[in-house]
């Protein structure tokens, strides 16, 4: 039996050797046809699919970017009331507040 070493395929491939220069890869032949057609090359497209979890995190977060960071005029007003023990504690509406958090984690 005799081979025949000059028929364009190199060992290991994938039979289709002939159809593009060597050293260039499926993906690159890919390319450079889609170039030659007239078409722009295509790139591949990554995505990202987020949880239900990972969306109201996220929504939580651009809502507690839109407050302002501190209130100073309300500070004030606060270490005033204090220090003139004219400051009450509101427990029933503290622990509203502390449920309707709870409930935007949720």
């Amino acid at each position: 039996m005799v081979i025949d070493t000059n028929n364009g395929f190199k060992p290991g491939g994938t039979g289709n050797n002939s159809a593009r220069p060597a050293g260039v890869t499926p993906r690159e032949n890919a390319a450079q046809s889609d170039k030659s057609a007239g078409r722009p090359a295509q790139t591949p497209q990554d995505s990202v699919v987020l949880s239900q979890q990972a969306q109201s995190m996220n929504r939580l977060g651009e809502a507690v970017a839109e407050l302002p960071e501190v209130d100073s005029e309300r500070v004030a007003s606060l270490k005033q009331a204090i220090s003139e023990g004219r400051f009450e504690i509101d427990a029933e509406r503290i622990a509203e507040n502390m449920l309707n958090q709870d409930d935007l984690l949720g």
